[in-house]
């Protein structure tokens, strides 16, 4: 392929690009602001600016425009909670469980900022079959927070992990429901020092 046909190919993925991100856009809003039973797919396409063909070029239907959402939602509180556990590591911290509340600070925090969207999933009214999806999602993060704690210098106990890691999932779904964010960074808090004080030593 030559310079010249490549340029078009490369513009074209582009504008793919650009149409289904606007699509996911469109998507977040009507979803946050009607819930997804009353979303339509004309008002989504008509606030991306978009065709109905390109939203099912990019996706299968309204559903996997939610779970798409959904997908997004948890990839940015992994990689905030990564990261930050990363930055204490680095800069000292080695007890498993102050990492673990690193981490749980970065979470609650991205819940915070992310209510709206939080909100959205916690409502129950979601597609066929999102309940599964969200207790598939509980109980990998449940068993990720556990063999963190397992493969540590001093293993703590599992019973802990898996109470921490409930009660951080009903703090977020807490938080989503209210519109103030002071108010709830200050749950997040409390939440965050009710779980410090946890003995999570294995016996």
């Amino acid at each position: 392929m030559t310079t010249d046909e490549a340029q078009p190919v490369a513009k074209a993925s582009e504008r793919g690009a650009a149409t289904r991100t606007a699509l996911l856009a469109a998507a977040r809003e009507v979803f946050t602001a009607q819930g997804y039973a009353q979303a339509g797919v004309t008002d989504i396409v008509t606030r991306a600016g978009a065709s109905v063909g390109s939203l099912y070029h990019h996706f299968s239907g309204k559903a996997d425009l939610y779970l798409t959402l959904f997908g997004e939602l948890n990839n940015d509180q992994a990689e905030r909670t990564r990261g930050a556990v990363r930055g204490a590591r680095d800069a000292g911290v080695t007890d498993p469980k102050q990492l673990f509340l690193v981490g749980a600070r970065a979470y609650l925090d991205a819940c915070v900022e992310q209510r709206e969207l939080f909100r959205l999933f916690v409502r129950g009214d979601g597609p066929p079959g999102f309940n599964l999806v969200w207790r598939q999602r509980l109980a990998e993060w449940m068993r990720m927070n556990t063999e963190f704690f397992v493969r540590s210098a001093e293993p703590l106990d599992e019973a802990v992990a898996i109470v921490m890691t409930g009660a951080l999932g009903l703090c977020a779904s807490e938080l989503s429901l209210s519109g103030d964010a002071e108010h709830n960074r200050k749950i997040a808090d409390g939440v965050i020092e009710v779980l410090s004080r946890l003995d999570a030593r294995r016996p």
